[in-house]
């Protein structure tokens, strides 16, 4: 089983719902009392916790690859022209393959 997940408060509330219908464990910046931080401390929060961060955002890839800010594992989602279906379909599929150590940054 993949280490929990936090999706930031750019994901929308019923990806997070779907992917918790599918087994995962998932934490939102709604549930932790983040909304409205900054991406450094949304960021922060999931690496204290060693949580995999799930993002619409762009700005954290600038943090992680452009400053090389620590991170327990990355997912950006292109979310343009996609359905909340296809984005919960995308991240289950990724992670039912996802090794449990794997801490890299990964393009769904």
């Amino acid at each position: 089983m993949t280490r929990p997940l936090y999706c930031d408060e750019s994901i929308w509330i019923p990806v997070a719902d779907g992917l918790r219908r599918r087994g995962w464990t998932v934490h939102t910046a709604k549930d932790e009392g983040t909304l409205g931080d900054p991406d450094r401390r949304q960021l922060a929060h999931a690496v204290d916790n060693d949580w995999i961060l799930v993002t619409f955002d762009d700005d954290f890839l600038s943090l992680v690859e452009g400053e090389g800010l620590e991170h327990a594992g990355l997912l950006y989602v292109q979310q343009a022209g996609r359905k909340i279906g296809d984005v919960v379909k995308a991240v289950d599929a990724h992670l039912e393959g996802r090794d449990e150590d794997d801490r890299s940054i990964h393009y769904l």
